[in-house]
């Protein structure tokens, strides 16, 4: 064993302390750089909603929403998340209806996790149906838009979603 006179005639390299010193800076550096590959690897997906870059910042684009409200439409939803039944009955003032809607359940997470349902009109009554083809869990953005997109209902659903029942109406934009 080295005696205190044999450590001082060390270089400083060679110190016992410096290696002490030095284990959280390395940490630092390996922790730094395994967030940073991580995060450019991992993407966090497309934002389902009107918004454009604009500049520097995003803008909401109320278009869709201001539509809904013109035409004011109102949507009741009937979501059985056991059977994966949905059914639609929309209403609006002097507004022809669409013979497809898309109803699309948006994660807040992450996009892979989204569902779009695709619903048939029955017949020529504002009757529309369609299948869930798996169960619905977590918070939730509702989206109701028709094949051409030019309106949409929106809102936000939390669980549990066993028999759910949804009145959508069209909010005035802001």
């Amino acid at each position: 064993m080295k005696t205190e006179e044999q450590y001082a005639a060390d270089p400083w390299y060679k110190q016992p302390w410096l290696l002490i010193a030095m284990i959280p800076l390395v940490a630092t550096v390996i922790a730094g750089t395994t967030f940073l590959v991580v995060s450019i690897i991992s993407s966090d997906g497309i934002v389902k909603d009107d918004y454009y870059r604009m500049a520097r910042g995003y803008y909401n684009d109320p278009s869709k929403t201001q539509a809904a409200w013109d035409a004011r439409l109102s949507a009741q939803i009937k979501v059985d998340n056991v059977t994966g039944d949905v059914s639609i009955k929309l209403a609006g003032k002097n507004h022809q209806l669409p013979s497809i809607l898309k109803l699309d359940f948006v994660s807040p997470t992450h996009q892979k996790y989204d569902t779009r349902i695709v619903l048939k009109q029955v017949s020529d009554q504002p009757f529309y149906l369609g299948s869930l083809n798996s169960p619905i869990s977590g918070k939730r953005y509702l989206l109701l838009t028709p094949q051409a997109e030019n309106w949409r209902l929106s809102t936000t659903l939390t669980p549990p979603y066993d028999q759910l029942e949804i009145t959508l109406t069209a909010e005035k934009p802001k």
